[in-house]
């Protein structure tokens, strides 16, 4: 897989390669997962957080909420969940992004969600080579076999033929699951 540095390669487009980070990073958050209910927006922006702390340097939880390379989720979750889903239903991409903002802010930190509702390649394939997962979003009338879910992507592929694939942590357990782009409708990615 094509691995790229945040200040790197942002204008290469190479096809039936896979663009991304190193799925490796993925699997430490592997356990992370969406318990029954509707919670998947929580959790994706659990990992995405997770891996802003551990690899990106452009912010810090503090350590009372999760200590940096640190498995354990449960404070993270749980302070997340009020802001993303107190009541926990289903979310939409702007929902998942305010409450994710509104989270930032309260810890102090300048970084910002942002959300879109409409299609994901090229906002997702943009952070992605900029070295920055996104969040995207799953329906289930669009063939998501998931039905409506969050993933992180963090790579991306696109065939020679125009199939377009992602590299998605699945909040199932799956940390290196590959969904087809047609899936997927809106993101929420930090800023």
């Amino acid at each position: 897989m094509r691995e790229f540095s945040s200040a790197g390669a942002a204008n290469q487009t190479m096809k039936d390669q896979w663009i991304g980070l190193p799925e490796e990073r993925f699997e430490k958050y592997q356990n992370w997962k969406t318990p029954s209910g509707y919670l998947c927006g929580t959790y994706a922006a659990a990992v995405l957080l997770a891996y802003y702390q551990d690899y990106r340097q452009e912010f810090a939880l503090p350590e009372r909420i999760r200590v940096k390379e640190s498995p354990d989720e449960t404070i993270l979750i749980d302070l997340l969940r009020a802001y993303i889903q107190p009541l926990g239903m289903p979310t939409i991409p702007l929902q998942v992004s305010h409450g994710l903002s509104q989270f930032l802010k309260a810890m102090g930190e300048e970084q910002r969600a942002r959300g879109t509702l409409f299609g994901s390649w090229q906002r997702a394939t943009k952070r992605i080579r900029q070295g920055k997962p996104v969040l995207v979003g799953l329906l289930k009338g669009l063939g998501s076999t998931y039905g409506n879910h969050w993933v992180v992507a963090y790579a991306y592929f696109e065939s020679s033929t125009g199939k377009r694939y992602y590299k998605v942590h699945d909040n199932w357990g799956n940390t290196k699951k590959i969904i087809p782009a047609s899936w997927t409708n809106g993101t929420v990615s930090l800023s």
